[in-house]
């Protein structure tokens, strides 16, 4: 399955304004990573909570 080519750009912008920045401008987008990552683990958590009753 090809990835969508606006997708495709928007990486690639991103991967050279990071490869142009300090490695703490790097640093903080990974920390955002991370945080989208366990923000989206949470939701996935609640809404099994919410469907499970005792």
């Amino acid at each position: 399955m090809a990835m969508n080519p606006a997708v495709t750009w928007a990486l690639s912008a991103v991967h050279a304004q990071l490869a142009q920045a300090g490695s703490t401008a790097e640093r903080l987008w990974l920390l955002g990573g991370v945080v989208l990552a366990l923000s989206g683990a949470g939701v996935v958590a609640l809404a099994a909570l919410r469907g499970r009753r005792d």
